[in-house]
């Protein structure tokens, strides 16, 4: 009953990638993935602005061979950074083994369909998107950006934006980790023109505490209010 629960709600259950089993640098992709794991997708992009295409790498626990086409069982993901250095060899710079939604992950709004996650790079961003619910679904989107200084990818943003399929009305939280300014907006459908009507807006402060790629968890809101 438990599992189920979680499943509704989209929580993540099982084992995580174990970092340990990654090498620091080596001079292929093929060689950071780990036995018991896969490559879901791979993103070209530069990640550093050194004008070098980096990777970011979607990993995936493999689909078992006996898997019921029907009712697939629950993967885990993890998203993995590469820098390429200018002799062409790649060093792992970020690491989120907590932050991808697993294949099942997605709640009632999905059934049986596995979740899918997109991640991008723009502008030297990492931006990921997913998205989990049932009736209410909620809609994330986060982003990273590599920081000199500790060389890994600080959190810098979330938007989260929850949307009632029932009554049309829409919650949209917009959380700069950078200012430390999170904006809520909520709107619902006007039925007779097609657009929406908003119904409030709210600026707040959070806090600024640092937070890089490997703290961060789906679901994470941003730093708690002031």
């Amino acid at each position: 009953m438990l599992v189920f629960l979680f499943f509704l709600l989209g929580f993540q259950t099982g084992a995580k990638l174990d970092a340990a089993k990654l090498p620091q640098t080596a001079a292929t992709m093929r060689e950071f993935v780990p036995r018991g794991w896969t490559v879901e997708a791979e993103i070209s992009g530069d990640l550093n602005r050194d004008s070098i295409p980096d990777l970011a790498i979607i990993l995936v626990e493999p689909m078992p061979a006996d898997a019921d086409k029907e009712n697939p069982p629950e993967r885990q993901r993890a998203l993995l950074l590469l820098l390429k250095t200018p002799d062409g060899q790649f060093a792992r710079t970020g690491l989120g083994t907590k932050l991808l939604l697993c294949t099942r992950c997605g709640g009632a709004f999905y059934g049986i369909v596995e979740t899918p996650t997109k991640v991008e790079i723009v502008n030297g961003v990492v931006i990921v998107t997913q998205e989990y619910g049932s009736r209410e679904v909620t809609q994330e989107t986060y982003r990273f950006r590599y920081e000199a200084e500790s060389k890994r990818f600080l959190w810098i943003g979330v938007d989260l934006r929850s949307y009632d399929r029932m009554t049309g009305e829409t919650q949209t939280e917009s959380t700069n980790l950078l200012t430390g300014v999170k904006l809520t907006t909520k709107t619902k459908a006007n039925e007779k023109t097609g657009n929406d009507v908003t119904l409030s807006n709210k600026s707040q402060r959070v806090s600024r505490t640092k937070k890089y790629i490997e703290d961060v968890a789906a679901h994470d809101s941003g730093q708690e209010e002031k």
